[in-house]
């Protein structure tokens, strides 16, 4: 959900402008008279629009038949990588990559958004531009500098937002640092950056030069640790990550690598993040740490997707205990990618929260939602780290934050229902396009094969299928009769992933997955495995059909809820 506040068609024509205007009211008065949805806010436009222009083109944008209810994306134009993600003042800040001019990814500006509640999210204007067409601020993250130890707090009460992020010009990267003390809706660059050169030993004059050879140095995270007092940034140098360590924010020195010869080597390694699990502990009580890595190629489902590492981190080396060629994916779906954790979550909430750019580049510059825009986030994830007993290894969970429950309504459940091959699909009709499905089967075995189509037409012609494939252990995802599959070739119209022993041994499968406008989050088992993928239905399907071969089995529950924004 999103509220606006700026809005711009300047780029079309008159004659396409009056085709929208027409399309615009009959879409409205459609949309109007059917929707339980409450309306949008209004937007402040540009002067040279005219009103009537400005009014249609309010109303056009929220119902564009892809445009996500429950997940976050801007009104227009391109956005990628979630950055900057923290709490300050009862506010959760959303900064993101962003384009304001066209839906492809030229030069990075900071977008930014702002929530109470994870859910409904109000688009600000731009935090951080760039200074010229060619520079970009590329991605970084965002702290509260409580102790004002950059010096930065004047004639305020408000604490600084130090943002620290790459600045790239002409593919030359170097770590740049702005701050805010307004809450982040204004910012200021530090006058003397780079807080991290890429070297030292370079001038100025050659860094703006497009004749040096460039390497991947970029995307910082940054973190408090305690037990040192001190700050730690973690960033790519393209096949492996670095350390640095600083007292104020300001002064970085580099203390270690990790990773040139660990996990997934698939493409260039991008957007960091370290996060210590202070709860789940070593024999010798020794905390552990879990390192995210996005990796540009060679995910599960092809192209880009995120890995993770289970460590160890003294404030000076992250310690993988994992093997080196240990590969744990965070999602196994072909659309997550780039994804963050929130700094400055209070203690008393305790958790760790992450949002992810709902995307592949693979093919991320053709969706076919534009001109109006590209991009979305994911659902915010609550990031938990267990022991896994069927694989004797500890694994990152994900599930939904609860925020969202509180936008949901339960339309309909079943109990305790036998499911049979000889009997008759059960068939529901959700009546909406975004909702929730809540499924949990027993009795599962080698035998048993689940089938779950969503957004499923009357004519059955289009929908997305699920599937759960008893004697491989596997959940399969297929789009390929979603919708529109044709706008990219490496649109990938099927994925997999192999289960652990869990639901055999146990006989029991439970599914989760949130469905919007063009996308599923599916999790499964309790969010052990998650599989996130876009879809771009090309007819309204509010059929849900699920049918199983092989042996009964027993559907212990299923709920179908939906979403009220």
């Amino acid at each position: 959900m999103y509220r606006h506040h700026n809005n711009s068609i300047n780029n079309l024509s008159r004659t396409i402008i009056g085709k929208i205007m027409i399309l615009g009211i009959i879409i409205y008065l459609v949309k109007y008279v059917m929707s339980d949805h409450t309306n949008h806010n209004s937007i402040s436009e540009s002067n040279s629009l005219p009103e009537v222009v400005k009014e249609i083109s309010n109303t056009i944008i929220p119902h564009h038949q892809h445009r996500p209810l429950i997940h976050f994306s801007p009104k227009k134009n391109w956005i990628n990588d979630p950055n900057g993600l923290v709490y300050y003042d009862t506010e959760w800040h959303l900064f993101y990559q962003y384009y304001p001019k066209a839906p492809m990814s030229i030069n990075m500006h900071w977008g930014h958004a702002v929530s109470k509640d994870l859910i409904t999210w109000n688009e600000l204007s731009i935090a951080i531009p760039p200074e010229d067409d060619i520079a970009g601020i590329w991605s970084g993250s965002v702290v509260i500098d409580w102790k004002n130890i950059t010096g930065f707090q004047k004639n305020t009460n408000i604490h600084p937002m130090i943002a620290i992020y790459t600045w790239q010009y002409q593919r030359w990267q170097e770590q740049h640092m702005a701050y805010s003390l307004d809450k982040g809706r204004t910012w200021t660059k530090y006058e003397s950056n780079p807080v991290i050169p890429l070297y030292n030993n370079i001038s100025k004059a050659d860094r703006l030069s497009d004749k040096i050879t460039r390497n991947a140095f970029r995307d910082p995270k940054v973190m408090f640790h305690v037990p040192t007092n001190s700050w730690i940034l973690v960033l790519t140098g393209g096949d492996h990550v670095q350390f640095y360590k600083s007292i104020d924010l300001i002064h970085w020195s580099l203390i270690s690598h990790f990773g040139h010869n660990e996990g997934s080597h698939g493409g260039t390694w991008e957007c960091p993040d370290l996060i210590e699990f202070s709860q789940v502990k070593l024999k010798n009580q020794t905390n552990l740490w879990v390192l995210l890595v996005s990796v540009q190629r060679g995910s599960p489902a092809g192209g880009s997707g995120m890995q993770y590492f289970i460590g160890t981190f003294d404030g000076y080396i992250f310690r993988n205990i994992q093997s080196s060629q240990t590969i744990n994916w965070l999602d196994y779906g072909s659309d997550f990618y780039a994804g963050i954790t929130f700094h400055n979550i209070p203690q008393y909430d305790g958790r760790h929260i992450l949002i992810s750019w709902m995307n592949n580049w693979q093919y991320a510059r053709e969706l076919p939602t534009a001109p109006l825009w590209r991009g979305q986030m994911t659902i915010p994830r609550q990031l938990q780290l267990d022991f896994n007993s069927f694989t004797k290894t500890y694994h990152l969970r994900q599930l939904p934050a609860h925020e969202l429950y509180l936008y949901s309504k339960q339309l309909l459940t079943f109990h305790r229902r036998k499911l049979s091959s000889k009997s008759a699909n059960l068939i529901l009709n959700s009546s909406h396009d975004v909702y929730m499905l809540n499924t949990e089967f027993h009795n599962i075995t080698k035998t048993t094969n689940i089938h779950i189509r969503l957004r499923q037409t009357i004519d059955k012609l289009e929908y997305t299928e699920i599937k759960y494939i008893g004697n491989k252990n596997q959940i399969e995802f297929d789009r390929s009769h979603s919708g529109n599959i044709k706008f990219d070739d490496s649109f990938f119209p099927q994925f997999n992933m192999s289960l652990d022993k869990e639901t055999l041994t146990t006989g029991i499968l439970k599914l989760q997955v949130i469905v919007d406008r063009c996308s599923t989050e599916l999790f499964i088992n309790g969010g052990k495995y998650t599989m996130t993928a876009l879809i771009f239905p090309k007819f309204q399907g509010y059929q849900i059909e699920l049918s199983i071969d092989g042996e009964d089995i027993l559907l212990n529950y299923l709920e179908l809820m939906l979403f009220s924004m």
